[in-house]
């Protein structure tokens, strides 16, 4: 993404996915990874959408109080967040390959939501944004799943598959943006770079 603004000529990417790293090196972004960890659970009666804008703006605070604490050069920090969800269920992370194989035996055959979320936070703004796309599996045999799972692809991914690798094969259809159930919906993230640049512009 072309940008003459010297505020976002360069970011922190609060994340330490391979995709969002890739999916912002395709659109020419500069960008300096922060690994941020915080903790991630549903609360009582959270809904997803809340449970995942709240997850987004904690990490965004939690990586530019880290900028501010360890005196940082400041650049804007975008955090992303990404919840695979079944009917009213956030699936959240595998803990391991049983738990994979259950969230599988959910998916399969079925549709499924995928949220992801966006912050963008520098000095006084922030913006937050939300993707959502519906995924619609195959119908997957026991031996199909385990076939999967042997890949190893499942770990540390919301729902336990990621939609640019092996799986992708078992999935008949999308409704809504790749890039967010890949994990940082990129329209989304050239908007929010857009009103940063026009909030300090005035």
């Amino acid at each position: 993404m072309q940008t003459n603004n010297k505020i976002t000529s360069k970011i922190y990417l609060a994340s330490k996915s391979p995709r969002r790293k890739e999916l912002l090196t395709q659109i020419g972004i500069n960008f300096e990874v922060l690994a941020i960890d915080i903790p991630e659970e549903v609360h009582e009666n959270e809904d997803y959408q809340s449970y995942s804008t709240r997850i987004c703006n904690e990490k965004s605070l939690a990586a530019w109080n880290y900028i501010v604490e360890h005196n940082l050069a400041k650049h804007p920090v975008l955090t992303s967040d990404t919840e695979v969800v079944l009917g009213n269920e956030v699936l959240g992370k595998p803990a391991n390959y049983d738990d994979a194989f259950k969230m599988w035996k959910k998916l399969a055959g079925n549709k499924h939501l995928v949220i992801t979320t966006i912050t963008l936070r520098y000095q006084d703004f922030t913006y937050t944004s939300s993707a959502e796309s519906w995924v619609y599996f195959d119908e997957l045999s026991d031996n199909e799943i385990h076939n999967y799972l042997a890949t190893g692809d499942y770990k540390d991914k919301s729902g336990s598959y990621g939609i640019q690798s092996y799986a992708g094969q078992f999935i008949q259809k999308i409704e809504g943006c790749f890039y967010a159930i890949m994990g940082l919906p990129l329209n989304q993230v050239r908007k929010a770079m857009q009103e940063l640049e026009r909030h300090f512009a005035n």
